[in-house]
């Protein structure tokens, strides 16, 4: 009985974890540049030993979020006619400047102009180009070609390629990456925008099969439950 309990509450709390995470991509499933999570799971069993070693046995088997994952595939490219959105077409990361000074990443090219000029995302953050330093608006119009070379500039918009060792995640769609970068193959697109990667089909999909999930977890908890409960009523009145 006590196995049933462990398992059963394993489940609920397996089934709540991996409800944040896709509520999480359904939030922002129409966040620019956003790339949803993704969670696997294992089972393993909790085994029981006393402090001399002796094996006591197996006490259940615990369903485990392995994750979560980012996802980070193509979204939705969208025409918006903006000269300041941008959107990258297969691999790469725009690199941007906290105001801390530190490096961070993004997907999302919704950017625009500062009052000093300067190319910045939606929360400051100063977009850089090559070298490193502020992307500078031109005195004419802004045009970007598809390699990031900003006519009448001089200057090329920095894309690094999505790192092996993956991101962390600061932001919606803002990321920081811990281990070394390289340049990235990615083509520019302007006056566009990519769209959040969430399939919200597929997402609402897991979400009605989690609550299910979580459900019948709990319902078998509280059977467990009960059962223990009237083990112990029946053994104090024989006792």
């Amino acid at each position: 009985m006590i196995r049933g309990w462990y398992t059963s509450l394993s489940g609920v709390l397996a089934a709540l974890r991996r409800l944040d995470v896709v509520a999480d991509n359904v939030a922002n499933v129409n966040t620019p540049g956003f790339r949803a999570s993704r969670t696997a799971q294992f089972d393993f069993g909790v085994e029981l030993s006393r402090a001399d070693g002796a094996h006591l046995g197996r006490l259940g088997t615990a369903t485990v979020p392995n994750g979560p994952f980012l996802d980070p595939g193509q979204g939705v490219l969208e025409s918006t006619g903006l000269p300041t959105d941008l959107a990258i077409e297969g691999d790469g990361l725009f690199v941007v400047r906290a105001p801390d000074g530190g490096l961070a990443y993004t997907r999302s090219g919704a950017f625009r102009f500062d009052v000093l000029g300067r190319l910045t995302t939606v929360d400051g953050f100063l977009v850089l180009d090559t070298e490193g330093q502020p992307i500078v608006a031109p005195p004419g119009a802004f045009v970007v070609a598809a390699d990031g070379s900003i006519e009448g500039t001089g200057q090329r918009l920095a894309l690094v390629a999505w790192p092996a060792g993956g991101v962390r995640r600061l932001g919606a769609a803002l990321f920081a990456v811990d281990g070394p970068t390289t340049p990235a193959a990615g083509r520019i697109r302007q006056g566009v925008l990519e769209r959040s990667n969430v399939d919200l089909a597929s997402a609402m999909t897991d979400l009605i099969a989690l609550q299910r999930s979580m459900a019948l977890s709990a319902r078998a908890w509280s059977t467990t439950d009960a059962t223990v409960d009237e083990a112990i009523r029946i053994g104090r009145l024989r006792g």
